[in-house]
């Protein structure tokens, strides 16, 4: 027996395709409303809002599985986690999208940046350790984002065709430097 989809499981879904591909400011209730099939009063009693409902987006994220690698495994695990090729389906609205097109929103810019610093940020430096480990952990994000971005955004040829082992490789490559800087 299946669960039948509720109210608010229509809802979240539409919310979390809208907002984290198009960003907060750029989507109404209207709009996830409208996705939905519901009517748009319903925002308020399930989430209090428009910003309730993206917050509840947010709050489902789970936690980037290279944070509980050990100190060995981390880079293995973090190159892994940023290695896979796109997928239209599955990338249109993941974590990743979310970050770059609400990190940049006037109003929940703030908010993401925040998110990013105590979620990734923080824990990756704390694993990392040692004196420089919060240059270290941003040196290292910055080259995880910036390979995800050229391969899944900007689908740049020379990263969106090289395969998952060769884009491992590479972010590994990369990111030991970034430890190491």
């Amino acid at each position: 027996m299946t669960k039948a989809v509720t109210t608010r499981d229509k809802l979240m879904d539409a919310a979390r395709t809208l907002f984290w591909t198009r960003g907060y400011s750029n989507v109404s209730v209207r709009d996830i409303t409208g996705a939905a099939g519901v009517d748009a009063a319903l925002v308020s009693r399930y989430f209090g809002g428009k910003q309730g409902l993206f917050e509840a987006t947010l709050a489902e994220i789970p936690p980037w599985e290279a944070l509980e690698a050990g100190p060995e495994d981390l880079l293995a695990k973090a190159a892994e986690s940023f290695a896979h090729p796109f997928d239209p389906e599955t990338d249109a609205a993941n974590v990743f999208t979310m970050l770059i097109a609400n990190v940049i929103d006037p109003e929940m810019g703030g908010k993401i940046r925040e998110m990013v610093q105590q979620q990734l940020a923080d824990p990756l430096a704390e694993k990392i350790g040692g004196a420089h480990a919060q240059d270290h952990a941003a040196t290292l994000l910055a080259v995880l984002f910036g390979m995800a971005l050229m391969r899944k955004n900007f689908q740049t040829n020379a990263l969106a065709k090289k395969s998952p082992d060769a884009l491992r490789a590479q972010i590994m490559r990369l990111g030991q430097a970034a430890l190491e800087t």
